[in-house]
């Protein structure tokens, strides 16, 4: 029997315990295992030591003059790229993208996130409104501009003072500039 293949399977465990599955003395294979660094033996429970599968990294934490230029495309791409792709459904990132496309980018996609102020999400649903975008499609409009917004300030990709809320539907042919809670009015 394969008494490393055991040991990493079983991670840790007794002399008894291995003995016994093993059905042999393995008192010899354990030293050389311990010898070689694969094994540690703390109160009587020897434990297996994976380097092989063990992962190094260091965390990075954008510095304060990198973030403060960042643009609301680049967040945007940012945000489908961790965010999205791990979170949402492939119809979810499809519809996400269309809207990013044909909405956000066009209109705010230059202007630095630090510097999106509440006059520009009426400036972006007044624009909507003339392009004669549905309601629904101008309500995820928002909605999904409100989320990538949040995030950017949750992963501290850039300081951001526009907050607000856009309200669900309850009548859909009723949408309208009231319908978003500004900061102010919450």
């Amino acid at each position: 029997m394969n008494i490393k293949k055991l040991a990493k399977y079983l991670k840790e465990f007794t002399l008894d315990e291995i003995e016994m599955i093993a059905e042999c003395d393995v008192s010899v294979e354990l030293e050389k295992l311990m010898a070689e660094g694969k094994l540690s033996l703390e109160d009587g429970i020897y434990k297996y030591q994976d380097f092989e599968n063990k992962v190094e990294f260091a965390v990075f934490v954008n510095s304060e003059t990198e973030t403060q230029n960042i643009t609301l495309k680049t967040v945007s791409e940012i945000f489908m790229k961790d965010y999205a792709a791990n979170f949402c459904k492939p119809n979810t990132i499809k519809t996400y993208t269309a809207i990013l496309r044909t909405n956000v980018i066009p209109i705010l996609g230059t202007k630095k996130v630090r510097e999106i102020c509440t006059e520009d999400i009426k400036r972006f649903y007044t624009i909507c409104k003339r392009r004669g975008m549905g309601e629904r499609r101008l309500k995820n409009s928002l909605a999904l501009l409100n989320q990538i917004l949040k995030y950017c300030k949750r992963e501290n990709l850039a300081k951001t003072n526009c907050e607000f809320q856009v309200r669900r539907l309850t009548d859909k042919n009723k949408f309208s500039i009231n319908r978003i809670i500004f900061e102010e009015n919450i």
